[in-house]
């Protein structure tokens, strides 16, 4: 966990650096005791967690958590400061400071501080973590979505909707059934939803129903989570079934000439 600590006063940026260590060895604390080589430090190099006081000369800590923003709007930034007030405390939290912790006397206080840096390094790692899961859900080719246990869209990525011809905000909220045609609801209701719920995975083929009214084959494949949420991912294979019978029409055609051309015809190795 790399800390970068920002406090004028480098003695007592050691001293909470070797209690922090003290704590837990997987910290890493660079010290920087003015913003403006703070934030070279931050360009040049990668950090999980800033600390910084507030009262520093040319730029106070609210200052340097606004310059970090611009840059860094989801770096963990904890305000360590003397100068405790609601004031401070109000005007850094509209700033985007991630915690606030007033300097105090004893040594409990640095077991405060790392377990604050601790939760603060893990939440953003999390969050990183399903952002990335995010953006490759979106990105991916492939149709998915998420029902609720209410069988509602929950989520519908671009593909998804795409590729029933619709945009992702029309379809959230709204049941399953409006892709699928009449005839075939009781089949999905009755058959396919109950076996990918008793068993938690179901795959084969159905028909989906485009905005337009227009049909199509779907390769489809659902899966159940631990909070009875339904995942589908959707392919259409009608090109692939088309291509498939446009092969078998031409077997037959060739098969044909063959069986009832008036010549001989042989083949040789």
């Amino acid at each position: 966990i790399h800390i970068l600590h920002v406090d004028d006063d480098r003695d007592f940026a050691e001293l909470t650096a070797s209690f922090l260590k003290r704590d837990d060895d997987r910290f890493s604390i660079e010290i920087e005791t003015h913003a403006d080589t703070a934030l070279d430090a931050l360009t040049n190099r990668r950090f999980d967690c800033i600390i910084s006081d507030y009262d520093m000369p040319n730029q106070n800590g609210i200052q340097f958590l606004e310059a970090v923003r611009e840059d860094y709007p989801e770096l963990p930034f904890i305000l360590f400061t003397g100068k405790g007030s609601e004031a401070v405390a109000s005007e850094a939290i509209s700033a985007g400071v991630t915690d606030y912790l007033q300097k105090e006397s004893g040594t409990e206080q640095y077991t405060v501080l790392a377990n604050r840096i601790r939760n603060a390094v893990e939440r953003a790692r999390a969050q990183a973590e399903q952002q990335r899961q995010f953006n490759a859900i979106e990105t991916a080719r492939e149709g998915i979505s998420i029902l609720d246990e209410d069988r509602q869209f929950a989520y519908v990525n671009q593909a998804y909707a795409d590729l029933y011809g619709y945009g992702p905000d029309e379809l959230v909220g709204e049941s399953w059934e409006v892709l699928y045609r009449d005839e075939d609801l009781d089949k999905i209701q009755d058959e396919i939803l109950p076996a990918a719920e008793s068993t938690g995975y179901w795959h084969g083929e159905t028909i989906g129903v485009r905005a337009d009214g227009d049909t199509f084959t779907e390769d489809h494949v659902l899966a159940l989570t631990d909070n009875d949420e339904l995942i589908c991912t959707v392919r259409d294979v009608t090109p692939h079934i088309e291509r498939a019978r446009e092969l078998e029409r031409a077997q037959a055609r060739l098969a044909a000439l063959f069986e009832n051309s008036p010549d001989m015809i042989s083949t040789h190795d």
